[in-house]
């Protein structure tokens, strides 16, 4: 019989997150804990309970834009740019309210690598409009603070668009008119979605 050899059909080989370089645009949810931050208020309640305000805590939403950089093989340079709104809040009580209110602006670089799944960087972020508010029985409470640089650093494991890390944030908040300097350092977990414009 007859022996007859067969080509076998590849399919297209797999094109890695971001290949070609170019734009992303997304954004990133993020829970941040207080790490050596310092107390900005103390809460005392009608069942004699205290809270303590701290400068760390708070949940940040993000949006903005990246790029990523060398397209060839799995070693890639990503750079991100970002907006958002970070914010916490007290225990909720029948007569009185607390906002804090931060607007972080970040500008972050990371090496990132394809085959192994994790970027790693950091970079800075500006914190403007700054504030920490009450209402109803908190209402003597209202602070500002100036605007303020902080420090971050970053880990993550990454797939494709999507990135779920560690991140540590080094920030000293002053208020207004006050020599007096506070901690506002935290350590956060981050989860974020960037869609690469490049992407097929």
């Amino acid at each position: 019989m007859a022996r007859q050899q067969l080509a076998r059909k590849r399919g297209a080989p797999v094109k890695a997150y971001g290949e070609g370089g170019g734009l992303e645009a997304g954004g990133s949810l993020i829970g941040d804990f207080n790490a050596g931050a310092d107390k900005l208020a103390t809460l005392e309640f009608t069942d004699s309970s205290t809270q303590e305000i701290k400068g760390g805590n708070g949940v940040i939403f993000a949006g903005g834009v990246g790029a990523l950089f060398f397209n060839k093989g799995s070693h890639r340079l990503e750079t991100l740019l970002t907006i958002g709104l970070k914010y916490s809040t007290m225990q909720p009580t029948t007569n009185a309210d607390l906002s804090f209110v931060r607007v972080p602006v970040e500008l972050l670089g990371f090496y990132r690598n394809e085959a192994l799944h994790f970027r790693v960087g950091g970079g800075a972020a500006s914190y403007f409009g700054s504030s920490l508010s009450g209402s109803g029985a908190a209402s003597g409470l209202h602070v500002a603070f100036k605007p303020a640089l902080a420090g971050i650093v970053e880990a993550d494991f990454v797939s494709g668009g999507f990135s779920l890390g560690l991140r540590y944030t080094r920030l000293t908040l002053t208020p207004s008119g006050s020599n007096i300097s506070v901690a506002a350092n935290s350590l956060g977990v981050g989860l974020s979605y960037f869609y690469h414009f490049g992407a097929k």
